[in-house]
């Protein structure tokens, strides 16, 4: 996945050929051939939760850290100890191939597209998302007591990645050579380069295209605990503390003509930028090329023990990148050497995809100690009501607060979503969601619970974000959210 965003950057050097990362293949192996799919959800790992179409009102233990820390305050199953382990939602969304496409063409390296077909494939990248994000909670755990307040503790993965090609990037991925920028061919010695007679700055060329990853690792603390309370109003407060530890990122966006582009990835990516940087790491394996701090704050109102209001704000906080941190100029696009690839697996892009620029041009990257950006904040509000045990119903929107860094959304999200439980072994959840990159969806969980009493509970999972993508020919979103060690006592 990496290989495939990088190649989009379309620089000099900024990949080795045989660079691929073993984690995001698979992980995006698993989210493309996964049994279930949906649309994303605001990077909701939580099963019993991804599949209801809303979560402020809803998570509560530790499941609610990330999402409002206030819910800590009370329990939903009048257990002291909630315990949970690899809790786990991933999602892909791309309207740029079919579903068929996807299933059958995009690692097929034994396609052979013809130009005719390679500028098919082009149009169909142009202006079309390729968008992703995973969380895995390893541990999760809590305690609640009436008097104290309710304490969680959490350790997450979390990764969001989204790219957005416009026609020239596009033209390059595909066509090379060929696309309509370059002007001149000169083939010497078998080899064939294109050139612009009227080279171009890449904030021009790229305008419009858009490409961001972060891959980081918080370790979440939350304390909620109830403020007043009455036979009406109860209110609670939350907050959550993270530490975060940075694997990688990048941001590569042009708009309105203004470049926005970083990278910090360590040895594991095995990246190759030709240049050094006073913040160069050395060695091999998964190192942390970054750190930095989140706060989230919470508040929930319970009304008659049936109604209840909240609302957050999400990662507040900063990440600062001080390991391989390069900062690319803004340099002509003047030289391609590729005719483009020849089948859909862009995965395989690797080097082929990149542009030098003119002999005079200065360096393509910047060594840089260090790079703080801000994290993805978020405000979420929503309510819910439960009318007899059985049932809850509610909604959430969902509004970014700043989106031009990695993981951002880039508008807000609308869900409303219902939870019923028939017998006390199982619960069903629906719903619906709209907005941000991806559309509308229709999400779809079950919940079951081998055990279900006063003293224990053992509750496992499985959700979709949409269940019609069985239905749909394009358009669509992979995603699964599970969980099968969770249990309260």
């Amino acid at each position: 996945m990496i290989k495939f965003i990088f190649s989009l950057v379309l620089i000099n050097n900024f990949l080795k050929p045989t660079y691929m990362n073993k984690f995001y293949v698979f992980l995006l192996l698993s989210l493309v051939f996964g049994t279930m799919s949906g649309r994303a959800q605001i990077d909701i790992n939580s099963y019993n939760a991804v599949g209801g179409g809303y979560a402020t009102t809803y998570l509560a233990d530790y499941q609610c850290l990330g999402i409002n820390p206030a819910n800590i305050g009370w329990t939903n199953d009048n257990h002291s100890f909630n315990l949970g382990f690899l809790e786990t939602g991933v999602s892909l969304y791309t309207n740029a191939l079919t579903k068929d496409q996807v299933t059958h063409d995009l690692f097929n390296n034994n396609i052979e597209l013809s130009l005719s077909q390679k500028l098919n494939a082009a149009n169909e990248f142009t202006n079309t998302r390729l968008w992703g994000q995973a969380a895995v909670t390893w541990l999760g755990l809590s305690y609640y007591n009436k008097v104290a307040g309710g304490f969680a503790f959490s350790i997450r993965d979390r990764v969001l990645w989204n790219t957005e090609m416009n026609t020239a990037a596009a033209q390059f991925l595909f066509l090379g050579y060929h696309a309509p920028y370059f002007d001149s061919l000169v083939t010497k010695n078998h080899d064939t380069a294109g050139y612009s007679k009227n080279p171009k700055p890449l904030s021009q060329v790229y305008n419009g295209t858009k490409l961001g990853f972060i891959w980081y690792r918080e370790y979440n603390f939350g304390y909620g605990r109830q403020i007043i309370d009455n036979k009406i109003i109860a209110i609670y407060g939350g907050v959550g503390v993270k530490y975060l530890e940075g694997y990688g990122s990048f941001l590569f966006g042009i708009d309105k003509g203004q470049l926005s582009a970083y990278s910090s990835l360590g040895p594991e990516f095995n990246i190759n930028y030709g240049t050094t940087s006073p913040s160069s790491m050395s060695g091999n394996g998964l190192k942390k090329v970054g750190s930095g701090y989140g706060l989230d704050l919470g508040l929930t109102i319970r009304i008659l023990k049936m109604i209840k209001i909240g609302v957050a704000v999400n990662d507040i906080g900063y990440i600062n990148w001080n390991g391989n941190v390069y900062q690319v100029n803004d340099m002509s696009v003047y030289k391609i050497t590729t005719g483009g690839i020849s089948n859909y697996n862009i995965f395989n892009a690797g080097q082929l995809i990149k542009t030098d620029g003119l002999p005079s041009d200065s360096s393509t990257y910047k060594g840089l100690k260090s790079k703080r950006v801000d994290l993805p904040t978020v405000f979420r509000g929503g309510a819910s009501i439960r009318p007899i045990p059985q049932i809850e119903a509610g909604f959430d929107i969902v509004v970014p607060l700043n989106t031009n860094v990695p993981g951002a959304m880039n508008k807000e999200v609308l869900g409303l979503g219902l939870h019923f439980t028939p017998v006390k072994w199982v619960e069903i959840s629906a719903g619906l969601v709209t907005g941000a990159e991806v559309g509308t969806n229709i999400p779809l969980g079950l919940t079951f619970y081998p055990v279900r009493n006063d003293k224990t509970t053992w509750e496992l999972g499985i959700s979709t974000r949409d269940m019609p993508v069985f239905f749909k020919k394009s358009d669509f979103m992979a995603s699964l959210a599970f969980g099968f060690i969770r249990v309260g006592f």
